[in-house]
């Protein structure tokens, strides 16, 4: 009786292993939303709208996106358009497990962004900017989009002002009910990386 459940076992384990290496075998082909989408239709038909991206909203055309080591960059905050389009030949974004850098023809990608700074490329103009927190997406057809909740120049900001909420977000450590800690974790983190940009700066 034990056999007999053991080669069950090895049976099932079989077919799960075979299933498994033929789904290894299927190829990988490049593709865009329109693409996504009907693959996506294929294995999950659904009759929810397919989201739309950041890109779906922009001027850029969807044809021959990257030009050599160029590559449109799109950078939104939801009150103000930073850059749409733009050709530029290197992005460094601050992501949560570190810095990470996206050049032309990058490997699509979605990202979470951390506060820091982000900096668009051209040849040797470099355009910074400070970021509270976002998201960063680069597309197959090679569009990077970078969503921040906030962004401003370093020249922008006040750096007594910067370390004077530091010391208040340091000294609040602890205190309060979940809610209060847990926002004054999320200022620390702010205001404790625009100290170190600003210090960089100076």
């Amino acid at each position: 009786m034990l056999r007999n459940a053991a080669r069950r076992l090895m049976a099932v384990g079989q077919r799960g292993i075979s299933t498994s290496a033929m789904t290894m075998e299927e190829v990988a082909v490049p593709a865009g939303p329109k693409e996504f989408t009907e693959a996506w239709n294929k294995k999950a038909p659904s009759q929810l709208v397919v989201p739309e991206l950041p890109s779906n909203f922009t001027n850029v055309s969807t044809d021959n996106q990257t030009q050599g080591d160029l590559f449109p960059v799109n950078f939104y905050t939801p009150s103000s358009v930073l850059a749409d389009g733009v050709k530029k030949d290197g992005v460094t974004l601050p992501g949560v497990d570190g810095y990470f850098g996206v050049k032309a023809n990058h490997v699509p990608v979605i990202a979470q962004l951390r506060p820091g700074i982000v900096e668009l490329s051209s040849g040797a103009d470099t355009e910074k900017f400070f970021i509270s927190g976002g998201f960063a997406f680069v597309h197959p057809n090679g569009v990077a989009d970078i969503c921040a909740l906030e962004a401003g120049t370093l020249d922008q900001f006040d750096p007594a002002a910067v370390k004077s909420a530091l010391a208040a977000a340091n000294s609040a450590q602890g205190t309060g009910d979940d809610y209060d800690q847990a926002a004054n974790r999320a200022a620390l983190e702010l205001y404790a990386a625009l100290d170190a940009a600003l210090d960089q700066k100076s």
